[in-house]
């Protein structure tokens, strides 16, 4: 200190003494401290809050996928017990396509009978069979030869690219 006070500084650049209050001063280093450990509650508080809404989020998003499983499997269930009803009904309907079990129907029910024999009227049917072709399947390929048909597919082709 001694040496301090035989330095001489020239102009207005003098030292500045290192004071600080808040060391000298209880009341103000409570306060800083204070200030300080408000700082990290509020942070602890804040990364609790966000810990928390994560987690929500999650459990929210399980919640979601058990119950979309939940309708899954339930609409699963519902097409298995539609499926069964279904080969039901078939078995069923094979069951009453018995031509003895119609015939009963028909003439218990219905009060159908058999026709006599002045009833019958016969229909001539040529021996030769015919079909009629149209003029669209006249022109296509499959009534020419498997030659041909390549040939135009691959002129169609080219008329495409060109």
């Amino acid at each position: 200190m001694a040496d301090m006070k035989h330095k001489y500084v020239y102009g207005t650049a003098a030292e500045k003494i290192q004071y600080d209050v808040y060391e000298e001063n209880n009341v103000l280093r409570q306060k800083k401290q204070q200030r300080s450990s408000n700082k990290v509650k509020v942070k602890m508080i804040l990364n609790i809050l966000f810990v928390f809404a994560l987690g929500a989020i999650i459990a929210l998003r399980y919640a979601m996928i058990t119950e979309i499983s939940y309708n899954i499997d339930k609409k699963t269930k519902e097409y298995n017990k539609i499926v069964n009803e279904n080969s039901r009904l078939k078995v069923a309907i094979e069951e009453n396509m018995n031509i003895s079990k119609i015939k009963d129907i028909a003439e218990g029910k219905l009060g159908m009978q058999k026709p006599d024999k002045y009833q019958i009227v016969y229909v001539n049917v040529p021996r030769n069979d015919f079909s009629m072709v149209s003029e669209k399947y006249k022109d296509s390929d499959e009534s020419k030869g498997a030659v041909a048909a390549v040939i135009d597919k691959l002129g169609k082709i080219t008329e495409l690219l060109y």
